[in-house]
């Protein structure tokens, strides 16, 4: 275990890039599509991610491990998003997207780009507050627990906030689908 994260953390806060360089490796992938989900472009998601890992390079002597890294660095990435998603509502073009859909090559490809289309939609009429509780929970696989820390909020809260977005979302969803068929 030896390049685990609380090793790797450890050797950070001591002053070895190359061990923050490990863990940035470890984890860029799941803060960018944590970014990409909250904020819906891909360029903000990068510029999230790096200002997500910039701060936790310039804060990693206070981390103390109280949560695990992993958790410590989604709540920096959220409230990076959050901040992005007050100061300005991300430009976002269906129609681009669309003429994405009609350049792929396959059928299949098509349905799967449509269907993410109609999610993104969907989750882009969300109050932020609930589409990161969302995204979280749905696409990044987090732990009510896990959620209620990165949110600064109680479990039971959590729990109760992602019935009602998952209530709204399915609503949201069969309206879409109902529009669809007429």
């Amino acid at each position: 275990m030896q390049n685990s994260d609380t090793n790797l953390v450890s050797a950070a806060q001591a002053g070895d890039a190359a061990a923050f360089d490990l863990l940035i490796q470890r984890h860029q992938e799941r803060v960018f599509a944590l970014a990409y989900h909250m904020l819906g472009n891909a360029e903000d998601a990068a510029d999230a991610q790096q200002e997500a890992f910039v701060r936790a390079w310039t804060k990693l002597r206070g981390f103390r491990g109280h949560a695990s890294f992993a958790t410590w660095l989604h709540k920096i990435a959220v409230n990076i998003c959050l901040a992005r998603k007050r100061r300005s509502r991300p430009v976002y073009s269906l129609e681009q997207d669309e003429a994405l859909a009609v350049q792929a090559d396959s059928v299949d490809c098509q349905e799967r780009l449509v269907n993410a289309l109609v999610v993104r939609e969907l989750l882009d009429g969300i109050p932020a507050k609930h589409r990161t509780l969302l995204v979280l929970r749905e696409v990044e696989g987090m732990s009510i627990e896990e959620i209620a820390e990165v949110t600064r909020s109680s479990v039971g809260a959590v729990r109760k906030q992602l019935w009602r977005v998952r209530k709204l979302f399915g609503e949201r969803l069969r309206q879409q689908l109902m529009e669809g068929e007429r």
